[in-house]
């Protein structure tokens, strides 16, 4: 054992600190995202501001990392009526909260900024699963750091003049697709 004035005491400190952490995050990476996966009959709604670049960013990152298509897709601007079905007509257009967040509902519950981005990481493939440990950061923490970039995100990211279209496989993850809406159009054509 070295005194603690030697240059190695701090280093071994720290080695040992390390060591008792590393099984810690490990643990957590696990089971945190085990704890926020939705039920398996549960489906995970994901609402997002259509004409915000960020958030079809966002849309198009999870549409790419949700390996098994849990997750389905919403623009806020229309689906109110929707939202006031579960409660949170307060976050769609025109509410008293309208276009500041991310709405995710997954079976009965709805979720909204940090912990909805979480709940939504949570139901995705591997590697993104695994950062829905940031869910242990206190929740005044997560959403103070959401609302900073979620009020600056169009000077930031920019925004479109309509909400996205989406095509191809990507517009049946859309929940207002209809494929008879697709049959009736093949059909005539």
């Amino acid at each position: 054992r070295y005194p603690t004035s030697h240059p190695l005491s701090f280093a071994m400190g720290l080695v040992r600190a390390t060591t008792a952490l590393v099984p810690l995050a490990a643990f957590a990476a696990y089971y945190v995202p085990l704890q926020l996966t939705p039920a398996p009959d549960a489906e995970t709604w994901l609402f997002f501001d259509g004409v915000c670049n960020l958030c079809d960013g966002f849309v198009n990152f999870v549409y790419a990392g949700d390996t098994t298509g849990r997750v389905r897709f919403g623009a806020i601007q229309k689906h109110k009526d929707l939202l006031e079905r579960y409660g949170a007509g307060r976050y769609a257009e025109g509410g008293e909260e309208g276009m500041t967040t991310v709405v995710v509902i997954q079976g009965e519950q709805v979720f909204v900024r940090s912990t909805a981005a979480l709940r939504v990481l949570a139901a995705m493939g591997q590697p993104w699963r695994m950062l829905s440990v940031f869910h242990v950061i206190p929740v005044s923490v997560r959403d103070y750091l959401y609302g900073v970039v979620g009020r600056n995100r169009y000077a930031m990211f920019g925004k479109k003049e309509q909400c996205m279209k989406p095509s191809g496989d990507f517009k049946k993850r859309f929940l207002e697709y209809n494929p008879l809406d697709e049959e009736a159009r093949d059909r005539k054509s």
